[in-house]
């Protein structure tokens, strides 16, 4: 177990904190840590009759569009229970039924904090769409099928869509279509 010896911080902005901490690592060796502190986020495989809800959007840190499940940050303070049902209306346009909870993913635990909480859930009630003013996301839907093809063909390479197809097809429920 590393013990921290000292903290810098690096950066604080609106989504992420940087630090730097030098530790002592076994051995009594010291190291550098760099660690990205996140909110942690929320995605949803949203199913309306035999398809899924899916958004595309341009995504600037990559400099390429992604089709992902629709997803978002959890606000300092909120439940991902209630980011999700937010999430899911400013995205889809939806309110959802039957929601269904899976165990959270890490992304990339080398350096950063943030944990995804998983959903499965059914389109209920059309609400309308909320996009954040920055947001530019358009709406698609994908059969199993269709996404499965796309995750092989790596044209879908977003962890928490791939994790959410591990759920979703491996599962013995009526989301298998």
């Amino acid at each position: 177990m590393e013990k921290q010896i000292s903290r810098e911080e690096i950066y604080s902005g609106k989504i992420i904190r940087v630090v730097r901490d030098e530790v002592e690592v076994d051995g009594g060796g010291r190291a550098f840590r760099e660690v990205v502190y996140h909110n942690g986020g929320v995605c949803i495989a949203l199913r309306d009759e035999d398809a899924f809800y899916m958004v595309r959007q341009y995504r600037y840190a990559l400099g390429k569009e992604m089709l992902e499940f629709p997803a978002g940050k959890i606000e300092k303070g909120e439940d991902p229970d209630e980011a999700i049902l937010r999430e899911v209306q400013e995205e889809t346009g939806y309110t959802v039924k039957n929601l269904k909870k899976y165990p959270p993913i890490i992304p990339t635990c080398g350096y950063c904090t943030e944990k995804i909480h998983l959903y499965y859930g059914i389109a209920d009630q059309k609400v309308g769409q909320h996009f954040d003013p920055d947001e530019r996301i358009v709406l698609e839907k994908h059969t199993l099928k269709e996404i499965r093809e796309m995750i092989a063909l790596g044209q879908i390479d977003d962890s928490k869509t791939i994790a959410l197809m591990y759920h979703l097809e491996t599962e013995e429920t009526d989301v298998k279509l």
